[in-house]
């Protein structure tokens, strides 16, 4: 584990040279599994003394915990749980002991298997337990409770109490439970102040007779010096467009999001003694994209993402200028502290940008000094990567739409490139943002544009912009589609004889449905574990097979079968003209192989070619030689019909 010392306000440049980074000429050709092995350290976890550093870590098929004692510059412990257990939210319990969630994963665009469990060990190994197990019932960590070396406080949720959240103190070294209560009925949501004290709740009810969404919401509060329950009632505020995001130190103020009140999801600062609310941070174009905690794990600040990201501070407390001294170190980068030392004097610093994957540093709060811990992807040099931009324009019906184009490292803008429209899943809630993309910076660095587009029914733009989407596919949100590759031609920066599209999921869908309803602007397409029936997807999949589910795709795709399948492109083949490469994965529970059968079934009677992948995994590869398998063949399939560049192996 390599380590440098350096000064705060060096610069970026200097960072990357003294802790030797990779580096690679502009046109390189980087191996494939440079961008998509498993990364070495995915989470740095600072233990409260400073002592050690807990570290998400990989081994080959499974995600394992490693134990670095900072003092002896050793390894006290590594574990795993098994093929396909991925572990996340590592915290410090007490100077010795950890808790982390572990969850078995089949594809990484989805969960098989339920939600996590969790668990605890030590730092020496001993003591490693699951000290709660989800079978009936649900969890969610309300406060770690810094001052309580015995317990948590979580919020339980048993199935038979139809998703009521219930407090209880959990012990952390032998999984005891004792039911605390001390919240309003029927509560959903719990918010605890920094003290540990559950201060607010909200409630929701849906009954079947109530349109998808719009039951009815409480919202509960406490005062500082008063333990009676208040409801607040306020004209537009619901379950559905509130989350809370925290309290102020002196626990008498809480922030929230919500949209009551304007299109966008805004930040909102609510005086539990007066009852008091205020909007404190919005933007007009998106809704709040992060919470950014101080030293203490304060709120300090929000940041939005119209385009870059943007930081909104709050206050001017020590922690806000600390970030703002980091944010002048690392200039053009996201920085957030991971986690801090008891004292105060030690945090994790995460820095990453479009170009950076990410890097841990320990930064020292009294010498103003950090040192290098560790990378995500090691063998990635940013200063290879490419650039990632945001642009925006107007669909033909006048609705403003906003995405990203990842270029090549040096490009120049002398002659427009072979394009790659990468269309995310979801899609509705789900959006692209600005950030590091390893598949996005493998095929720019094969001499792809890549252009990214937030179509109508993404999320990140209001509720409003979600619900334009709504039973939308295949012509609204497909025209988006199609209305950014006209913009990327427009602008130079597509060759209009050399683009493909590609996705997963919902992306693989709009991937096959780009080919039907333009079958002469793409010169192929790509469907990975994609929707190509939407009949089939009103019964097929773990989405049908709940009634919120059933409920959820008749309010976002209709009940209209002639609709459906005129929107489905396992019912349009005929129209397609280009080549395709269809993926899928066979254990697929999001969407099961019958997506892949009615579509293949469909291009063989249909005398259509079509080339296929196939392998044992669920909604998304994620065993490492099935993901370089499949981005091989991407880069020759890509080469063969756009003419990029691709490796000689």
């Amino acid at each position: 584990m390599k380590r440098v010392t350096i000064l705060l306000h060096l610069t970026l440049l200097l960072f990357l040279g003294a802790s030797s980074m990779p580096t690679h000429a502009s046109s390189d050709l980087i191996p494939v599994e440079h961008f998509f092995e498993r990364s070495q350290y995915e989470d740095v976890v600072i233990s409260p003394t400073g002592k050690y550093f807990a570290i998400k870590a990989s081994d080959g098929p499974r995600d394992q915990i490693v134990i670095f004692d900072r003092e002896q510059r050793k390894i006290t412990t590594s574990f795993a749980f098994g093929d396909n257990i991925r572990f996340a939210g590592i915290s410090w319990v007490t100077p010795e002991r950890i808790i982390f969630t572990g969850a078995k994963f089949v594809g990484y665009l989805d969960r098989q298997g339920g939600v996590p469990s969790l668990y605890a060990a030590n730092a020496d190994g001993s003591n490693r337990r699951e000290i709660f197990k989800v079978q009936r019932s649900g969890f969610t960590i309300l406060n770690l409770l810094p001052d309580d070396p015995e317990h948590i406080l979580i919020a339980k949720r048993h199935f038979a109490d139809g998703g009521e959240a219930k407090a209880h103190l959990l012990n952390v070294n032998d999984g005891r439970e004792y039911f605390v209560g001390d919240q309003p009925p029927k509560a959903n949501a719990l918010l605890t102040d920094n003290t540990g004290k559950i201060r607010l709740a909200v409630a929701y009810e849906e009954t079947r007779k109530d349109e998808y969404g719009k039951g009815t919401s409480w919202f509960y509060y406490r005062s500082p010096n008063n333990d009676d329950w208040k409801e607040l009632k306020l004209d537009g505020l619901t379950a559905t467009s509130v989350g809370f995001a925290g309290f102020a130190t002196d626990n008498r103020y809480a922030y929230m999001y919500s949209s009551h009140d304007s299109k966008t999801q805004a930040v909102y600062q609510f005086d539990t003694d007066s009852a008091e609310i205020k909007k404190i941070a919005d933007n007009p174009v998106v809704d709040v994209y992060s919470r950014v905690n101080g030293l203490n794990d304060e709120t300090v600040a929000f940041d939005f993402m119209p385009g870059y990201v943007e930081r909104t501070y709050i206050d001017d407390s020590p922690s806000a200028k600390l970030l703002k001294n980091l944010e002048q170190a690392f200039p053009g980068q996201r920085v957030t502290i991971r986690n801090v030392t008891r004292d105060g004097k030690q945090a994790v610093v995460f820095v990453r940008s479009d170009r950076n994957a990410g890097e841990y540093y320990i930064f020292d709060t009294e010498t103003l000094k950090a040192g290098y811990v560790a990378s995500p992807k090691p063998k990635l040099d940013p200063l290879a990567m490419g650039e990632m931009k945001p642009f925006s324009f107007t669909a033909r019906d006048g609705l403003t739409i906003h995405g990203y184009i990842t270029l090549p490292n040096g490009y120049d803008g002398s002659s427009p490139l072979p394009t790659i429209m990468n269309i995310h899943g979801g899609p509705h809630g789900i959006r692209d943002d600005w950030g590091f993309s390893d598949e996005n910076q493998f095929f720019a660095n094969r001499g792809y544009a890549v252009v990214q587009v937030n179509f109508r029914g993404s999320g990140g733009y209001g509720q409003e912009f979600i619900e334009a989407g709504y039973r939308k596919w295949g012509r609204e949100m497909q025209d988006d589609v199609t209305d950014a590759t006209l913009w990327a031609i427009e602008q130079g920066y597509a060759d209009k004889d050399r683009i493909c599209i590609y996705g997963g999921s919902y992306g693989g869908y709009a991937s096959l449905m780009g080919v039907v309803r333009e079958p002469d602007l793409y010169q192929c397409s790509v469907g990975y574990v994609g929707v190509y029936s939407l009949p089939v997807m009103k019964t097929d999949g773990d989405i049908p097979s709940r009634e919120s589910g059933r409920r959820y795709l008749s309010r976002v795709l209709g009940d209209d079968k002639a609709e459906l399948e005129a929107n489905s492109p396992a019912f349009q083949v005929d129209k397609i003209k280009v080549p395709l490469y269809i993926v899928h994965g066979e254990d697929d529970v999001r969407v099961p192989m019958a997506q892949y059968e009615a579509l293949t079934r469909a291009l063989k009677a249909a005398k259509k070619p079509y080339k296929s992948m196939v392998r044992d995994e669920g909604h998304g590869f994620q065993k490492e030689q099935n993901r370089f398998d499949l981005y091989r063949e991407l880069e020759l399939f890509f080469a063969e019909h756009i003419g990029g560049k691709r490796s000689s192996k």
